[in-house]
């Protein structure tokens, strides 16, 4: 199967959408072909992450591009084009693929791809119940954190805008306003009883390094992506747990 490619900085996953942004001119011209009637590839491309190199440098023949070889392929949902030629899409995960060779000959680059067969695994429907509740734990911490840090910084805002109270019938400052609902948009996420979905479902959701999102997609099975999850779901929760106890001040959680 030959598929266009599109590297990107970020790991993508089966069952779950993908917003794009699409402005670079190979790109663009990657998308239009897509969005072609009876083009060859029926509107999908694989997504694969750069572990090495600069995308726009590589593109300018001012480095070297490396990138994982195995990828998620994705389908076009929805797309949205400006005047100017760039595109909004929203395309979903389909599957995984391997990724065999790559040819940069033409506008973009197309790759020789081998879907990957997708499998629960020993005992997947077991460990669901499990991830449930440290998938809510880490919600739940996630949610603490940032009411503590946000509380803090409100209090500064409202300081700076010399407003006493926090019950001021003033209107609050706007950024005051953004981080007093933040937590409010972390919702609970009740996982779908198909361990694969289940699987996907969690690791779109943990907020870790890509290099740690990538070993979840290339796990050889639902069990265990399930399994790494649920030791990382515990070992972030306890992460966020000890930040909540440090000095506020200037410390920040950064999500990779």
């Amino acid at each position: 199967m030959r598929l266009p490619l599109f590297p990107l900085h970020l790991v993508a996953f089966p069952h779950l959408p993908l917003p794009l942004h699409v402005f670079e001119r190979r790109y663009r011209a990657m998308t239009a072909d897509l969005l072609k009637d009876g083009n060859p590839y029926d509107g999908r491309f694989v997504v694969t992450m750069i572990s090495a190199g600069r995308e726009v440098a590589a593109a300018r023949g001012a480095g070297q591009l490396t990138v994982r070889r195995v990828g998620t392929i994705c389908e076009i949902r929805r797309a949205d084009r400006f005047a100017d030629g760039r595109y909004v899409l929203l395309a979903v995960g389909v599957g995984r693929a391997r990724i065999r060779k790559v040819d940069h000959g033409g506008p973009y680059a197309v790759a020789d791809v081998t879907p990957l067969e997708e499998r629960p695994g020993d005992d997947a429907d077991s460990l669901i119940p499990d991830v449930q509740i440290a998938l809510d734990a880490y919600l739940s911490t996630i949610r603490g954190f940032l009411a503590e840090r946000d509380a803090a910084e409100v209090a500064e805002l409202l300081a700076d805008a010399g407003m006493d109270a926090p019950d001021s019938p003033e209107p609050l400052p706007a950024d005051a306003k953004r981080m007093t609902r933040m937590e409010r948009l972390i919702k609970p996420i009740h996982l779908p009883a198909d361990p694969l979905a289940a699987s996907y479902a969690v690791a779109g959701v943990l907020q870790v390094e890509l290099s740690r999102k990538q070993r979840l997609l290339e796990a050889p099975d639902a069990a265990a992506r399930l399994r790494a999850e649920l030791a990382l779901l515990q070992r972030e929760s306890q992460l966020l747990g000890d930040a909540s106890l440090a000095p506020m001040g200037r410390f920040e959680y950064h999500a990779n």
